[in-house]
């Protein structure tokens, strides 16, 4: 299979130490030579509820004889080098397996959110036309495979693990045969996955990205959590994502510690595995984090946080209090990350952003080409921000601009079978993120401030929902919030607060409104409208689900 990058963007990323030879089977197989005798993966303890059997534990020697073998059965089955193969999986140890065997034998991995149906995994399958799908037969007691397996045309080679799976699937099983795989010659050019956006603005875009782009977006990320070898790494998000896979699955990869998996995230199934497990890292949203700072007390939590090494956040704006909260109690500085499938990577670390409250909002510069030329951002790319009106680049402190990527995980295009669409890419190669970037007031710093396309526009003001978020995160009583645009026939749109209670709080506009005043917020800003919920709705992907409050308010029309 050939690279989708040019041999000028190969020869200038290996020439700037960017990229390298190295692919992931290659780095599995370098870990378990090393440390064979060593804990490497571990089952979620409730795996029994999710799938089927019991928890398992294993070694790296065992690991390696188990992706062997599952590599030499998908060999068997005419699964090889560029067999695109789309799987459906929670976090359980087969998961990971079939992710290594699938590019140890040079197939492309296409993981797709468990959360999705037949409607979304037939439109999946017209994008990217896969060459096979791997899934569970039955996920929380009920089957699961029969309901999709209409969705697929019938060129699509059926795989399945567990048992009850629909007539015409293959069964896997990564502990039965003791055939070796063939040999397959690996290039780190070559596609590793094709990843999914969330979907919010139409059909879910495919996004392909190589060994290389993989190895270096979890570069930055792990160089920055400074963990040692062997550390733990507690995984409670879905391997679904870029992000996901690069910042938890391959940052396992370079520690060589264990993974300890989790799925679908359960609060006291997350705070067992804490207390029970030896965890070094572990990344989680800012609700979690909020509610480790409310369970902290706890006798049996208070040593599991101190284990704690490093500790990561991201997917919606964090409470900057929390940030101070872990730094003072337990010298954790929290580590927060924004990022994109398609190749963004902001992080913000103790290094680099000391204060925990600066850190909880904005990001280093580094890496902005109008700033100080020659540095990159945490995973070697870097960006300018240009004004969505005028088109010229952003450079002044307090300046506002739309973020255009390049570097080393950047995607080469957006992936069909017909080839990689550039047509979002600028004539000088840079990606139109379509987030919006604020320059802070003293110029080193940045923090996001709204997609442009989620900008809430009262009277011909513009608001950012991120912004309010930010703000009113600190309200007292609060465990997370959201705002959201709803129409007004006289202001076009005003702002509605989405806000999710801790136990026992109580909250009122009149208290959110003189909150704001305290805060300093201009008036155009406060929120007009209140609604509470027990959660705030999600992305398949884990981020905040903004679109579907909008949806709501329209369709209660404001009531």
């Amino acid at each position: 299979m050939t690279s989708p990058f040019s041999a000028e963007d190969r020869a200038w990323y290996r020439d700037a130490g960017l990229w390298g030879d190295v692919t992931l089977p290659e780095m599995f197989a370098a870990t378990c030579a090393r440390v064979p005798d060593r804990l490497a993966l571990i089952d979620p303890p409730n795996r029994a509820e999710v799938f089927q059997g019991a928890p398992r534990r294993l070694t790296y020697a065992q690991m390696r004889a188990e992706v062997d073998r599952m590599a030499a059965t998908l060999q068997a089955a005419g699964i090889g080098p560029g067999s695109l193969v789309a799987t459906q999986l929670p976090n359980i140890a087969e998961t990971v397996i079939l992710y290594l065997a699938l590019s140890q034998i040079g197939a492309v991995l296409s993981p797709i959110s468990i959360a999705y149906r037949s409607a979304e995994l037939r439109d999946l399958s017209g994008v990217a036309e896969f060459d096979a799908y791997i899934s569970v037969a039955t996920l929380k007691g009920q089957p699961f495979y029969a309901e999709r397996i209409d969705a697929l045309p019938e060129s699509v080679r059926r795989f399945g693990l567990g048992e009850g799976l629909p007539d015409g699937v293959t069964p896997l099983d990564a502990r039965a045969g003791a055939v070796a795989p063939q040999a397959v010659p690996l290039d780190a050019d070559t596609l590793f996955a094709v990843f999914w956006t969330s979907g919010t603005e139409g059909v879910p875009k495919a996004v392909p990205k190589t060994h290389n782009n993989m190895m270096a977006s979890s570069l930055g990320a792990w160089r920055l959590l400074d963990l040692p070898d062997g550390a733990n790494v507690l995984a409670p998000f879905p391997f679904v994502n870029a992000a996901a896979v690069g910042g938890l699955m391959m940052c396992w990869m370079r520690t060589a510690g264990a993974l300890i998996l989790h799925h679908p995230f359960d609060v006291d199934v997350f705070l067992t595995q804490l207390k029970s497990e030896d965890v070094g890292y572990t990344m989680v949203a800012p609700t979690v984090l909020v509610y480790l700072r409310e369970q902290a007390r706890d006798p049996d939590l208070h040593p599991a946080l101190n284990r704690l090494l490093a500790l990561g956040t991201g997917s919606a704006p964090p409470d900057p209090e929390v940030f101070v909260f872990f730094e003072q109690q337990f010298a954790i500085p929290v580590v927060n990350f924004f990022g994109s499938n398609e190749g963004a990577q902001m992080c913000s670390s103790g290094a680099r952003v000391p204060d925990p409250r600066q850190r909880a909002s904005f990001f280093p510069r580094d890496g902005d080409e109008s700033w100080r030329p020659g540095l990159r951002t945490a995973n070697g790319g870097t960006f300018k921000l240009v004004d969505p009106v005028s088109g010229e680049t952003v450079s002044e402190p307090g300046g506002l601009g739309e973020m255009y990527l390049k570097g080393p995980t950047l995607l080469p295009g957006y992936y069909s079978r017909k080839g990689f669409d550039r047509s979002k890419f600028t004539a000088e190669g840079y990606f139109p993120s379509g987030d919006l970037f604020q320059i802070s007031d003293c110029g080193t710093l940045i923090r996001f401030h709204a997609r442009s396309r989620e900008l809430i526009v009262r009277g011909g003001m513009k608001i950012s929902p991120v912004e309010l978020d930010n703000a009113l995160s600190a309200l007292p009583g609060v465990r997370e919030v959201a705002v959201a645009a709803y129409a007004d026939a006289q202001m076009g749109e005003k702002v509605c607060l989405f806000a999710v209670m801790q136990p026992g709080a109580a909250l009122t506009l009149e208290a959110v409104k003189a909150f704001c005043d305290r805060a300093g917020l201009a008036k155009f800003k406060w929120p007009e409208r209140l609604e509470f919920r027990d959660a705030l709705p999600r992305t398949p992907l884990a981020k905040l689900d903004r679109k579907a409050l909008a949806r709501w308010l329209a369709e209660t029309g404001g009531a």
